[in-house]
């Protein structure tokens, strides 16, 4: 508070009016609002300055950490349609390495205390077959000329709780008693619509499984109030969910589930009531109030370029940085020098930083390159949050969008940040422990996406990070 006192003391009345003026639209801003441009000064070398030779030090980090299922804080995972699960391999990646991604899913019956058709007395059921659907939704990768890729189910023996959080390295436990097993062709999926009892249906993964479950489910419906039909909590107890496995060691494409979406259609033959022969489709399906539902998934960047630079400590930083959507690599900014600035009134400050590529980019016509980056405040001990400016400013000024912009004569791609609010906050401040750190912007694809940004060590100037400031210099 002293510290805020002494700089607000050294304001001329003119610069603390133009402030206040300044600090009030901050708290009046809404999402998607851009601080007028008449605010910011013309650059006069008077009063008001534009400068970019701030000293940055980029440095590669892991994020992990990501909610995949479950719930924290009040965020539920569980709950949220357009959340979805990644499952698949990606290998060869020359940049990235190789991520893995599996999905632990649950369903229901659709009713509590659950009975199949009445069957005439002195007759039998006959479950023809039980089949795991998983919506398909997109897919990340190689789909052109994808490998087939081979995904397995196995009956889960951990309880997932959908009331605690479940991340990208939650790991699920399975017996060993194979479900289903089905070979998939990424570069058909899209298109490939199933067709059943004559109806065309939308892309998705169809496991049929073994007759071993249809059997133990029959037993448990008929023991009525005392078996797993009962109630629902009953039916997880004994069902804990499906884990369903990508082999791990082939692959170049993830593909995207509505796990949400997920369901268990039982097919069967039965006589019914009036003697006559009859056939029923009962449906399981994943519900929001009782399931659950996670990812899991693995990166591993050995024998990739990311991988010599992986949590680098250089002290100059590096001279790449390698961005991520979570879980994965993103980029730590620190800016050692940035406290001793004099006290002023921050106009404008943006961050900027610019696409290299060790492959001249013929890789990301695979592996694509991430739309939008988010950027958060950490501090020295990594505890992060979002900046104030997405809230005071809002999204499109923050900005973070890939575009393509002119530096020097040359066309580049270009990731700029809006950071007016925490630039001011840190010089007002002298607030040493503040960092920002870079990342994917997650929208509901989690581990698709990456980019390769030049850091600060980079040999080429107009291509390292800079930070840009307009500022005013306050009369004393």
């Amino acid at each position: 508070m002293k510290e805020k006192q002494t700089f607000l003391s050294q304001l001329s009345k003119r610069n603390l009016l133009s402030l206040l003026a300044i600090l009030a639209l901050f708290q009046a801003c809404k999402e998607n609002t851009i601080l007028p441009s008449d605010l910011v000064p013309a650059i006069d070398n008077i009063n008001t300055f534009s400068t970019d030779t701030f000293t940055l030090i980029t440095n590669n980090v892991y994020q992990d950490s990501i909610l995949t299922g479950g719930i924290r804080n009040t965020s539920r995972i569980s709950n949220s349609a357009t959340s979805f699960h990644a499952l698949g391999t990606i290998i060869g990646d020359p940049s990235f390495g190789k991520t893995n991604a599996n999905i632990h899913v649950e369903v229901l019956p659709p009713v509590a205390n659950f009975s199949f058709k009445t069957d005439a007395p002195g007759t039998t059921r006959t479950i023809d077959s039980v089949v795991l659907i998983l919506p398909y939704v997109g897919a990340y990768g190689d789909t052109l000329t994808a490998p087939m890729q081979t995904f397995k189910v196995f009956r889960s023996l951990k309880t997932a709780s959908r009331d605690s959080a479940q991340y990208e390295f939650t790991k699920d436990s399975t017996d060993n008693n194979l479900l289903s097993s089905l070979s998939v062709n990424f570069n058909t999926l899209s298109t490939d619509s199933p067709i059943v009892n004559g109806i065309k249906l939308v892309p998705q993964l169809r496991f049929k499984l073994n007759n071993w479950f249809a059997d133990s489910l029959q037993a448990q419906i008929a023991l009525g109030t005392n078996g797993a039909g009962a109630d629902f909590s009953k039916y997880l107890e004994w069902w804990k969910g499906f884990y369903i496995q990508a082999d791990s060691n082939v692959g170049r494409t993830l593909g995207y589930f509505n796990t949400y979406g997920a369901r268990m259609n039982i097919y069967y033959r039965y006589t019914n009531t009036s003697l006559l022969p009859d056939t029923a489709l009962d449906v399981f399906s994943f519900d929001p109030n009782y399931c659950n539902r996670f990812n899991n998934i693995n990166r591993n960047y050995f024998g990739s370029s990311a991988h010599y630079f992986y949590n680098s400590t250089a002290p100059n930083g590096d001279s790449i940085l390698f961005l991520q959507n979570e879980p994965g690599l993103a980029g730590l900014i620190k800016m050692p020098y940035l406290t001793q600035f004099e006290n002023v009134i921050v106009n404008r400050a943006e961050l900027h930083f610019y696409a290299v590529s060790l492959n001249n980019f013929t890789d990301t016509n695979t592996f694509h390159t991430i739309p939008r980056l988010q950027i958060l405040q950490t501090d020295t001990v990594g505890n992060d949050k979002i900046i104030a400016d997405y809230s005071l400013l809002g999204t499109t000024f923050v900005d973070g969008k890939q575009k393509s912009v002119t530096v020097g004569g040359f066309t580049l791609t270009e990731y700029k940040f809006g950071v007016t609010y925490s630039i001011q906050k840190i010089i007002s401040e002298k607030d040493t422990n503040f960092r920002f750190k870079i990342m994917g912007l997650n929208t509901g694809f989690p581990a698709a996406y990456r980019t390769t940004v030049a850091g600060s060590d980079s040999k080429v100037d107009y291509l390292r990070p800079k930070l840009n400031i307009i500022y005013t210099k306050i009369k004393k």
